[in-house]
């Protein structure tokens, strides 16, 4: 059964109905507090590491342009499994171009997909599923509404554009976070 988690910069943007999982950052730009998680009481929390300076603190890395590159996504993520051996294995976000150059870094650093690493992929296009799921925790395939300096939304909700400032990932893995609420 997929659930649906949202992440924001802001996490006051995300609706609370519907969202089965609520993300939000450790560093970088729009970092979310507790007191931005209380607003999910009972909701499990998901925390996001943008520069791959915090594996103890998040369990995911955000692997991008402006983030974490990936050489810093090997490292972090073996010392996230030497911090929690037994913990749920680190989970990479990054978009489909980035899978290939990802998997040749883990697979020569001895990491592999599913028993070392998951992945947490971003289609955005409205697309739900990537054609090897081995390894996906979630996909993101939506993102949020681009809206103008003064407020205004710029464009329409979508297939694969949200009706807010927040973006939609269906998370595919029962067990990730089932039972948690806090990293």
């Amino acid at each position: 059964m997929t659930r649906l988690m949202r992440d924001s910069t802001n996490l006051k943007d995300i609706p609370i109905p519907g969202t089965d999982l609520v993300a939000g950052y450790v560093n970088g730009n729009g970092i979310a507090t507790k007191e931005d998680f209380a607003r999910f009481p009972g909701i499990p929390h998901v925390h996001i590491d943008v520069f791959g300076t915090d594996p103890e603190g998040a369990g995911i890395i955000d692997v991008e342009p402006k983030c974490a590159d990936i050489p810093t996504a090997v490292t972090w993520a073996k010392q996230r499994k030497a911090a929690f051996p037994h913990r749920y294995p680190p989970i990479i976000y990054c978009n489909r171009d980035t899978l290939t150059p990802l998997f040749n870094a883990m697979n020569a650093a001895g990491l592999h997909v599913a028993k070392d690493f998951r992945l947490w992929i971003a289609t955005l296009d409205g697309t739900k599923a990537v054609q090897d799921m081995t390894g996906v925790t979630a996909v993101q395939y939506k993102r949020a509404r681009k809206q103008a300096p003064d407020g205004t939304w710029l464009e329409p909700p979508s297939e694969s554009v949200t009706e807010g400032h927040f973006d939609e990932s269906l998370v595919y893995d029962d067990d990730w976070r089932r039972a948690e609420h806090h990293e």
